[in-house]
């Protein structure tokens, strides 16, 4: 067990939980898509490196390996899908200040 597999799964559960928060807290759907996208794709990646340097190098790396790719393939597609969606329905952005 390394050390730096526990610091990578911790500063990815916090990652994780920023996104959930600036999702919860921001008003227009392109800033929440901002901060849980970010949040999201960089709190799960960091999540999979560090259970990847846990894992013995058998197939659960492997495993883990095709999970980093899906995830690092479908959140950007999701994330546009969902901000096309929000484009083609004439969603402006809020201006809060």
């Amino acid at each position: 067990m390394s050390p730096a597999a526990d610091v990578l799964v911790g500063l990815g559960i916090v990652l994780l939980g920023v996104g959930g928060l600036g999702f919860l807290r921001f008003r227009d759907p392109y800033s929440r898509l901002q901060a849980a996208g970010v949040g999201d794709l960089g709190g799960a990646f960091l999540v999979v490196v560090g259970l990847a340097l846990r894992a013995s190098w058998g197939w659960e790396v492997g495993v883990l390996g095709l999970l980093g790719l899906l995830l690092l393939f479908t959140g950007p597609v999701a994330t546009h899908a969902i901000a096309k969606g929000a484009f083609l329905r004439r969603h402006t952005p809020r201006e809060d200040r």
